[in-house]
């Protein structure tokens, strides 16, 4: 079973807060620590890892692009990243490979905002607190760099125009209408404060966007301000994210038009997603519960809790190391949610109703049962692991069922079985108190482990756990030692015949054990040396019988039959003397005693295997011992103190890893020179290292996260390809494009049939090509639906933004079977077109709270036809005001056009003529007057 180099992302940093996203093609990107993990959300298969960042990540962004349409552009997968340094990165997702670093030479002060200009190869970014730059990620060019002399933190791009984006200042909303791919915009753009009153409840009330400049004697209500985000469902809106409450706010009339408000006893907001398939708000909340907010259009129309809570799910059991993170939604589909947690845990929910799991939120029926079912929850790694061992190599006896399985311990107590090859958690063993400090393999599927809390408060406690990985069955050993618990457990070493095992204890002699029994041989006594280190024979008939040393022992020959065979162990004292020992049943016997190098310190760490020996002390210095050429030589690293030291397993193998509390090494033993090094500057604080195989090291960072390298150390990413997934799963990018669009054609156009007769193509493999069919299950799912259905189904199983939109305008206009949405606004039939105006407008009338609100909604009137309204609108004028006398002829015009019949009026062109060269009307004054005059005319001419 090969095992590949790759990474394993950890647990989460709070600083990762936000750095998630869910791209078009099916997979999820988020941030860990330093790196980049990239899943595949249908079957939570980490795909990849990507290592390059100095600082947390803080943000993450997939470019959606347009794949499958042109054979003569490969297929690229990117997506950005930035750390808090302002250092933005933009990857190839598929083979990790680093396309262009962008970095800008200015302070950064807060978490970067990026955002793709739709449809190209655009990335505008925001470097807090003044900074606005547009890079083109392809080709890693600055177009424009923009210095604000406000403070910015944060921003959302308009989906429905690409030069408008609004950020969030300091004090107030910044609006950047001018956002330009080849100039930089403006240096003074608009700046609006929201000013809310505050309700007896505790409430914002309501409120208007005023210039920055005219204060209100309220309270700041850009404090507290979480997010700021654009509707996709309809143009103009945006949403701002409170603890306790969302504001929706018109851009249009700059003023907030309603409010969802949280009640004292409910749970604070964390983050919220707008959907574009209907006007529907996920909301995320600190209690792990999401609750989905649905816009009420047969109702009148409320300020307050304009949106009605529709489906709430059930709120999670969180532990205080386990915090939100941030919420995503599938695209196009909309119907499944995810959050996570910075355990690690990916948290996935699915909307079902009455007839079970629903394919389109646009389908859902409020009225039925609609839940939410939980359909994912990862495992967990809550804390970062305290050390980390591989099982047994593969061999001969355990080939049939071996699995290279790394036995994690962690700080929270629980260690943690993961698959090398699959890189998924299989196991959890929840078993400690207190942090575990060593495991240790004594079977291919047993595990030995040890907990104290040195460090901690209180008395000092150990634990010593023997646990069954297939089962889950624990014992508690040394439960007979609760009056020697002053001493902590330093470590426990197996021997490799898997008969005994011993316990190493801080300033006190170690215990001998029998693995078999579970019981204890020997403990040392009061006078016996202290150990420093201790490493067992790998091969029963070796021993330390070199007359060069001190004395010479006889050839130990194993024992036959079911008696316990003799094995060797070797341990070092403070003074650096290296003891030989033998083990027979429950017969300890010395051998030989090798006095200390007078330039070595003290022995840190033993590795043994077959006639080699070799020993690293404090002072970083290496010790080869050939035990049959009875020779030595001693190696200085420069380096610093030596950790521990692994010999590669397998036959003929001269790999020797070497642990530095700076980083790793590997050494050929036989020539005892370095062949790489991989220092912590690069890789992270490193806490363990073991063999996964004869060449492939795994070295295990302080931020949890586990790389399995080669023996070159490179931090390099996997390719991800068809063949490299631990079971079938829908990836269409990883396979031969060509294929893929034959594929895409065929399933959108060919007729379905129920016996399945397309050939495998020759440049794709059966199993390939099968594990596709399987994996979509078409035959079952297509077979009911119509071509148009087809095509847009299969545009999202491709990830193609742009005939997803294609294939529902054609589904609308063919087939009349949904009706377009508001953010199709500009291809909406007239009367569909119209009835959304309308509705908007007249939630614009109910909120309107100043004259220009006033004058904005008998502009809309007017250009909707209207001529009652915006009459009474103009009617309300006050006589104080300086616009009556205009509001009071705009009136009469309005009035008089609608009572006329057939004939154009000749006080309307009169008046609408003098009004057009007026020196102080302007063009869209100009407008509106002709627009009477060609309506009063057209309907003089019908």
């Amino acid at each position: 079973m090969r095992i590949n180099p790759r990474s394993i992302a950890g647990p989460l940093s709070l600083q990762n807060n936000g750095a998630l996203d869910w791209g078009p093609q099916g997979l999820i990107a988020y941030g860990a620590h330093n790196s980049v993990a990239v899943v595949h959300v249908e079957s939570l298969q980490l795909l990849q890892v990507l290592s390059a960042h100095s600082y947390c990540v803080n943000s993450v962004k997939w470019c959606a692009h347009n794949p499958y349409h042109n054979l003569l552009v490969p297929i690229s997968l990117l997506l950005a990243s930035s750390d808090k340094s302002g250092r933005v990165i933009v990857w190839e997702a598929l083979s990790g490979r680093k396309v262009n670093e962008l970095v800008e030479a200015s302070r950064i002060s807060g978490n970067v905002t990026m955002a793709w200009i739709p449809n190209t190869f655009l990335l505008v970014a925001l470097l807090p607190p003044h900074n606005i730059v547009l890079w083109n990620a392809a080709s890693g060019t600055k177009i424009w760099k923009q210095t604000f002399a406000d403070m910015m933190f944060a921003f959302s791009l308009d989906p429905f125009d690409e030069s408008k984006l609004v950020a969030l200042g300091e004090n107030s909303l910044i609006f950047i209408n001018d956002l330009d791919m080849a100039k930089a915009p403006s240096y003074s753009p608009k700046k609006y404060t929201l000013a809310l009153g505050t309700k007896q409840d505790g409430h914002a009330a309501s409120g208007g966007l005023s210039i920055t400049g005219e204060y209100h004697s309220h309270s700041n209500s850009m404090q507290g301000l979480i997010k700021i985000v654009h509707s996709p469902y309809s143009r103009n809106k945006i949403f701002l994210l409170y603890p306790r409450q969302i504001t929706i706010v018109d851009t249009e009339l700059m003023h907030a038009t309603g409010y969802i408000l949280q009640d004292r006893g409910s749970s604070h907001f964390i983050d919220i997603f707008p959907c574009t398939s209907d006007n529907v708000i996920y909301c995320l909340h600190d209690s792990g519960a999401i609750s989905i907010r649905r816009y009420q259009d047969n109702v009148p129309y409320q300020q307050e809790n304009c949106y009605q809570c529709s489906v709430v799910s059930e709120a999670m059991r969180l532990c205080k190391n386990a915090k939100l993170i941030g919420l995503q939604v599938k695209p196009f589909t909309e119907e499944e949610i995810l959050f996570m947690l910075t355990d690690g845990r990916i948290v996935g929910w699915r909307l079902f109703d009455c007839d079970g799991p629903v394919d389109f939120l646009s389908e859902v029926q409020w009225d039925d049962d609609v839940r939410l079912v939980m359909i994912h929850n990862t495992g967990t790694n809550s804390s970062p692991p305290f050390c980390g061992k591989v099982c047994p190599a593969l061999s001969t006896k355990n080939s049939h069922f071996y699995k290279p399985l790394l036995a994690l311990g962690s700080h929270s107590g629980s260690i943690l079985i993961v698959d090398l090859t699959t890189t998924k958690t299989v196991k959890e063993l929840a078993i400690h108190t207190a942090p575990v400090c060593g495991v240790e393999w004594v079977a291919n599927r047993r595990i030995l482990s040890f907990s104290n809390n040195l460090g901690g408060s209180g008395p000092i406690k150990n634990e010593l756990y023997y646990s069954d990985i297939n089962t889950g069955r624990y014992q508690l050993l040394r439960s007979a030692h609760k009056d020697k618990d002053d001493v902590p457990i330093v470590g426990i070493k197996a021997s490799y015949l898997h008969q005994y095992f011993i316990v190493l204890l801080k300033d006190r002699p170690f215990e001998l054990w029998d693995l078999k029994t579970l019981s204890v041989i020997r403990e040392m006594p009061r006078n016996f040396p202290p150990v420093t280190t201790l490493e067992w024979s790998p091969s029963q008939n070796h021993s330390l019988k070199n007359a060069k040393f001190t004395k010479k022992e006889d050839t130990i020959i194993p024992e036959q039959g079911d008696g316990p065979v003799r094995e060797h162990f070797v341990f070092t004292d403070t003074d650096g003397v290296v003891y030989h020992l033998m083990v027979e049943g429950t017969v300890i016997k010395e051998g030989t005693r090798i006095p200390p190098d007078s330039q070595t310190g003290i022995i840190n760490s033993i590795a043994w295997r077959g006639d080699l020996m070799v020993l690293g002390d404090s002072t970083g210095n290496l010790s080869f011992w050939d035990l049959k050429a009875r020779q030595s030589r001693l190696v200085p690293t420069n380096r610093g103190s030596i950790k521990k030291l692994l010999i590669a397993p397998g036959r003929n193998t001269q790999l020797l890893l070497v642990m530095y509390n700076d980083g790793v090494d590997i050494w050929d033993s036989a020539e005892g020179e370095v062949l790489s090094s991989l220092k912590s500057s690069k890789i992270g604080e490193v806490v363990d290292v073991d063999w996964g195989a004869s060449d492939r090291p795994v070295v295990i960072n302080d931020t949890g996260s586990i790389h399995i390298l080669d023996v070159n150390l490179d931090l390099a990413p996997s390719q991800v390809t068809a063949l490299s997934v631990h079971k079938p799963i829908w990836l269409p990018f990883v396979y031969n494009q060509k294929d893929m669009m034959n594929f895409k054609i065929y399933v959108q156009h060919m007729g379905w049939k129920e016996d399945w007769d397309m050939k495998c193509p020759e440049s794709c493999t059966p199993i390939i090509w099968d594990s596709m069919l399987h994996t979509l299950k078409l035959r079952d799912k297509f077979r009911t639906l119509t071509l148009l259905e087809r095509c847009l189904v299969t545009s999202a199983l491709f990830g193609d933004t742009v005939e997803w939109k294609l294939w529902q305008v054609l589904a609308y206009y063919l087939d009349q079977s949904s009706p377009l949405t508001p953010a199709f606004d500009i291809i909406q039939d007239n009367k569909s077109y119209l009835q959304d105006q309308i509705k908007k407008l007249s939630v614009q009338e109910v909120c309107r709270s100043s004259d220009s609100h006033r004058q904005h909604c008998i502009h809309r009137h007017i250009l909707l036809g209207h001529t009652d309204k915006p009459v009474q609108l103009l009617l309300e004028a006050a006589q104080d005001s300086a616009n009556f006398y205009q509001d009071c002829l705009r009136a009469s015009l309005i009035s008089s056009v609608s009572d006329s019949e057939y004939t154009v009026d000749s006080n309307v062109t009169y008046l609408s003529s003098k009004l057009s060269e007026a020196t102080t009307s302007d063009y869209g004054e100009r407008v509106r007057m002709c627009d009477l005059i060609l309506r009063d005319f057209i309907s003089s001419i019908a």
